[in-house]
């Protein structure tokens, strides 16, 4: 144990009043006890996510809603303080440490751990007064890269199932919702079963996008329902179901893509009619001629005055841009990367796939693309278009994903292997099925 933490525990007025004493033998004989690490048979039924990701938190507010809340600390048993619903505490770091803050007295710990009595809900504020509702834990340690906080939510799986889906998938129709709450669920196991760090996932596009219990809709909630348990399998092991908005007419193979990916079967290309209702089917975007070469030159570290599309993949995907610079020199660039330097440095552009041709038109170049994002796996746009035309969520994710089975979560098999992971978008706000 820290010795402020022992410091702090023999000092009952330490929060100003004396009371913690007494919260300690309250909470001792009668709150819950701390959320330990994940045993073999709840593994499956939680998701821990790191909350705010990208961001450098230094401190947090958070107020228990409906039912009170205890503070343990790392490795203690016996809750420290109890906080009442509505009753606001402050989380912050100091150096190696991070604390816990009421009024003008402050509990210091190398962790700590807040887990609320009954399974209720949670609020988070951060300094700019962005505010999200969580149900489940909450870990609270220092990040290692930054000098902020890592806040982790250890949430019910449901839970993050239903957020997931709300956020991701708004287009309504329910075979849909219920083939994007199946998705969810299976990227978010698979992606656990490969994760070593304290949590399984971020919050933002880099794993899936959660904002917590206020954005759930009803439809998202029905469909995490109607679906629990359930993922998708190949060969009875969870597949890497990755997701994406609109397919321009024909899906991708997933080592087309991601070019140091093992080719797995049931991620493969094909040729898509459900895509026409897309917005994003056909595409046309104007960007700025001298912004672009600057954003390649910065990204090469050296002057770029042009650049080349190169080879294509059997669907038309560009797979190579040739980058030309100054000095006569050329390079050859992923495509993907292409259009992440460009959607990241030049302000205002979204080139929403790698599927464009390319001219110029006096001080702009003129991208003319199909689909949004990666292209590999679901097509949300064509599964909106399937559900339209009266099929089920089966059908929907038998067509996107080739030769998978839906089975119960508890049924599944050792994991296979992994596909490279896709970059992440240059726009952190932007849901995944932007990439």
């Amino acid at each position: 144990m820290h010795w402020r933490e022992f410091h702090q525990i023999l000092c009952p007025d330490v929060w100003g009043l004396p009371g913690l004493l007494y919260a300690v033998v309250l909470l001792g004989a009668g709150a819950p006890g701390p959320a330990g690490a994940q045993s073999a048979s709840d593994s499956t039924d939680w998701v821990q996510v790191r909350l705010h990701h990208g961001t450098n938190v230094e401190s947090v507010r958070l107020t228990p809603e409906q039912n009170p809340l205890s503070v343990l600390l790392p490795r203690g048993n016996s809750p420290v303080l109890r906080l009442d619903p509505r009753e606001t505490v402050t989380l912050g770091r100091r150096q190696g440490d991070v604390y816990a803050r009421r009024g003008e007295a402050n509990l210091y710990a190398r962790s700590l751990r807040l887990a609320p009595s009954g399974g209720g809900g949670w609020t988070l504020t951060l300094p700019s007064e962005s505010t999200r509702t969580y149900t489940g834990h909450l870990h609270l340690r220092p990040a290692d890269s930054s000098s902020g906080l890592q806040l982790v939510n250890r949430v019910p799986l449901q839970d993050y199932v239903a957020s997931v889906v709300a956020a991701e998938y708004g287009l309504g129709d329910r075979a849909g919702t219920r083939a994007m709450a199946i998705v969810a669920r299976t990227y978010a196991l698979f992606a656990a079963k490969h994760h070593e760090d304290d949590y399984d996932h971020v919050d933002g596009t880099a794993s899936q996008v959660y904002r917590g219990q206020e954005v759930i809709t009803e439809a998202a909630r029905r469909a995490a329902r109607e679906t629990q348990g359930q993922i998708l399998t190949y060969d009875g092991a969870p597949i890497q179901a990755v997701y994406f908005s609109s397919s321009g007419g024909h899906t991708a193979n997933n080592e087309d893509v991601w070019t140091d990916s093992p080719s797995l079967p049931y991620l493969r290309g094909k040729e898509d009619p459900y895509d026409q209702v897309s917005p994003k089917h056909r595409w046309t975007t104007r960007v700025n001629r001298r912004a672009l070469l600057q954003a390649l030159s910065l990204h090469h570290g050296a002057s770029v005055e042009g650049f080349l599309l190169g080879d294509r993949t059997s669907n038309g995907r560009l797979a190579t841009v040739d980058v030309l610079f100054s000095t006569d020199g050329e390079t050859e660039m992923e495509a993907s990367t292409f259009r992440s330097v460009v959607n990241e440095r030049v302000d205002g552009v979204s080139l929403k796939s790698t599927w464009f041709d390319a001219r110029r038109d006096g001080p702009e170049y003129v991208f003319t693309g199909r689909g949004h994002g990666h292209g590999v796996g679901l097509n949300q746009w064509g599964a909106h278009a399937m559900a339209e035309q009266g099929k089920s969520y089966r059908e929907i994710l038998s067509f996107y994903y080739t030769g998978v089975q839906i089975r119960p979560l508890d049924e599944a098999s050792s994991l296979p292997a992994v596909a490279q992971d896709p970059p992440p978008p240059a726009d952190s706000t932007a849901p995944r099925i932007g990439w």
